[in-house]
């Protein structure tokens, strides 16, 4: 039970780890959504530089312009400016193992390319 001080969300949140890109007038950075609900997301951004306020968080074929709502370290809340559809929700949870076995495999096959060095001819 939550502590009366404590604000209630207005959405259910959805815990992924998949990987997304966060748009702003100076950066466009490869993020990774840690949950994401109707209202508002959790990403970990690739460090801890400062970060403007407004954004836009883009993943799959879904867009969402929001505000940073709160930050720790690489992390940040980002509050939505109009909730995004449960629909999104949806299709994000269906996706999410499909996602993450892509990148997986992209990842071993960077490693593999990197372990084997330049081609040489």
């Amino acid at each position: 039970m939550s502590k009366p001080d404590t604000p209630r969300r207005d959405f259910a949140r959805l815990r992924l780890g998949v990987p997304a890109v966060l748009e702003t007038l100076d950066a466009r950075l490869k993020v990774e959504i840690v949950d994401i609900s109707q209202g508002g997301a959790h990403l970990v951004l690739p460090s801890k530089d400062s970060f403007a306020r407004e954004c836009l968080l883009v993943w799959l074929r879904y867009e969402a312009f929001g505000e940073v709502s709160w930050r720790d370290g690489a992390h940040i809340g980002i509050r939505f400016e109009e909730p995004i559809s449960h629909r999104a929700i949806l299709e994000t949870r269906k996706n999410a193992e499909a996602i993450l076995g892509e990148e997986g495999v992209q990842t071993k096959d960077e490693a593999k390319r990197w372990a084997q060095g330049p081609v040489r001819l």
